[in-house]
């Protein structure tokens, strides 16, 4: 099989490129299913075993693609729908219920195309300290979240890798949540298309 050297981030734009340029129609090791509902496409990639992960070079695991439909022209009630079906693909993902979560913004702020884990963060409601220092004030079942954007090694001297290895530890979340922004192969996906997978960020 020829080996091919991807310019995108995006699970299934690699298996589809994989399978054009060697001529397949499925891929050993690779599992590929879609839906459409409304507005939102879903494509899930699963990456089964250590073929699967050569071929299209992503770690064994899920990801999960949403493409979202003119998404500048999007109603409230289609935003709803987006945030509802993205809520349950990270349940999915989780696969069992968590009392508190770390969210990790990565990127460099000042950079447009690299700003989306700090904006992300910006928006986040954090209640770690509200249910340290206040608890009483907090709605019953309220989740443990924190939420920090390291910034970038240029800005800050220090690998990103190290200052979130840090603070995991000090915190101690049940899961962890690292959102960046990712390349694609097409212009028409750009601010359209969300990836989620359980093998972490690889740079």
């Amino acid at each position: 099989m020829m080996n091919f050297n991807f310019r995108t981030d995006m699970a299934d734009e690699r298996v589809d490129t994989y399978k054009q340029v060697n001529n397949l129609t499925e891929i050993d090791g690779i599992k590929v299913e879609s839906s459409t509902e409304g507005i939102i496409k879903t494509t899930t990639v699963d990456v089964l075993n250590e073929n699967g992960k050569n071929a299209v070079k992503k770690d064994i695991g899920k990801y999960i693609t949403m493409e979202i439909k003119e998404v500048e022209y999007l109603t409230d009630e289609q935003k709803q729908q987006v945030i509802s079906k993205l809520a349950d693909q990270i349940k999915i993902l989780i696969g069992k219920e968590v009392s508190s979560i770390m969210i990790v913004g990565l990127g460099n702020e000042k950079v447009t195309p690299d700003a989306l884990g700090p904006k992300v963060v910006s928006f986040v409601n954090v209640t770690r300290h509200m249910l340290m220092y206040a608890k009483e004030y907090v709605e019953p079942g309220t989740k443990e979240i924190s939420a920090i954007s390291p910034g970038v090694l240029g800005t800050t001297g220090i690998e990103t890798e190290e200052i979130v290895e840090s603070v995991t530890k000090l915190v101690n979340p049940d899961v962890l949540i690292v959102i960046d922004s990712l390349a694609s192969m097409s212009m028409t996906r750009v601010g359209k298309t969300i990836q989620l997978g359980n093998t972490g960020i690889t740079p």
